[in-house]
């Protein structure tokens, strides 16, 4: 479901990318995406994809390889672990057919610019249509990714065919040149951390969400490993937390089927058996500030809450975090679906 990308004769020492490997490989990454013909690279680009390559192979990491026909001449695809072939320039609509044909890889073309009609015109010529990825592009300028509208749009017709669907998520930690300004599909998840802007992806129908900059920070890594199917997962930052407090907050909670015109409510919350949920920090509670009633609300002390819109000072409300970073996610959550927090 997740995967880094490894970028060679840039500004990575190979040194560095089969670090970077091995310590992904930790965190349960098995997917890589690699480019093959930046315009940027260094002539050391091929020598030192052969040796990712051959790590990949010996790590059981499988490869998602960006290539050019010129590229392709080049390597004997065959002698390495590469799952899928991300064709791009110079590959005719015949020549796309052909590959789909071959067995030992899948070919991988570009959601964010072909279209239905493009689909049926590879079925026209016999294409195979289960030997078929699709990946969207990432966006390495500020103001060009494709909008969520759109990604949602493309997904729908892709899913149709039964494809699996691959699109970027920005790292926060290293970017890579020659621009500096993130690799997203989505440019509104442009500056957001990969936990959020992942799911947001999944959400939307992607299958595989890779962190298009390398270096991700290991923190970035491990947050994205602990996101679960059907479970909205959202950071929150607060201090002086209770006991009581935190035990209303762990767990998985259900944003109930009734929820109120201006919250999220949380079904499970006030049947949490916790000591009494005592008054504190009781202002004025913004749009995604997260909520808990203490004991003045008698019987909806414990009750959970996210706002969606600001709401005046309540006695009787505990205003626990800002979940503001979240906004996208949060604006995604319907009646019934299922949400945990991750505190940072």
């Amino acid at each position: 479901m997740f995967g880094i990308s490894i970028y060679t004769g840039m500004d990575y020492s190979l040194e560095d990318n089969l670090k970077y490997l091995e310590n992904a490989k930790k965190y349960g990454i098995d997917t890589v995406f690699t480019s093959l013909h930046i315009p940027e690279a260094q002539e050391r680009l091929y020598e030192e994809t052969k040796e990712i390559l051959k790590k990949t192979k010996e790590l059981d990491m499988k490869i998602i390889a960006d290539i050019s026909k010129g590229f392709m001449e080049k390597i004997e695809i065959k002698d390495y672990n590469i799952h899928s072939l991300r064709l791009d320039f110079g590959f005719s609509i015949e020549e796309i057919t052909d590959l789909t044909k071959n067995k030992e890889f899948k070919i991988q073309i570009n959601a964010s610019t072909i279209d239905e009609a493009y689909l049926k015109e590879l079925i026209e010529k016999g294409a195979d249509l289960e030997n078929i990825e699709v990946g969207h592009n990432y966006y390495p300028r500020k103001d060009t990714g494709i909008s969520y509208t759109l990604l949602k749009e493309r997904n729908s017709v892709f899913k149709k065919y039964g494809f699996s669907i691959m699109a970027f998520v920005s790292s926060l930690n290293e970017r890579r040149g020659p621009i500096y300004e993130g690799l997203p599909t989505l440019e509104s998840t442009r500056e957001i951390r990969p936990l959020l802007s992942a799911q947001y992806l999944l959400n939307a129908g992607v299958d595989i969400v890779i962190i298009g900059d390398a270096f991700a920070s290991d923190k970035e890594i491990n947050d994205m490993t602990k996101i679960k199917k059907d479970i909205w997962t959202i950071p929150l930052k607060a201090e002086n937390i209770t006991k009581e407090e935190m035990d209303v907050l762990s767990g998985v909670h259900t944003n109930r089927m009734d929820p109120g015109e201006f919250t999220i409510r949380s079904q499970e919350a006030r049947l949490k058996k916790t000591s009494s949920i005592k008054k504190r920090n009781t202002g004025e509670r913004l749009k995604y500030f997260l909520t808990i009633d203490n004991e003045g609300y008698l019987r909806y002390e414990r009750e959970l809450q996210i706002v969606m819109k600001n709401l005046p000072s309540d006695d009787r409300i505990n205003i626990i975090g800002d979940l503001s970073e979240s906004s996208l996610l949060i604006n995604q959550i319907k009646p019934g679906d299922k949400f945990e927090f991750l505190i940072d």
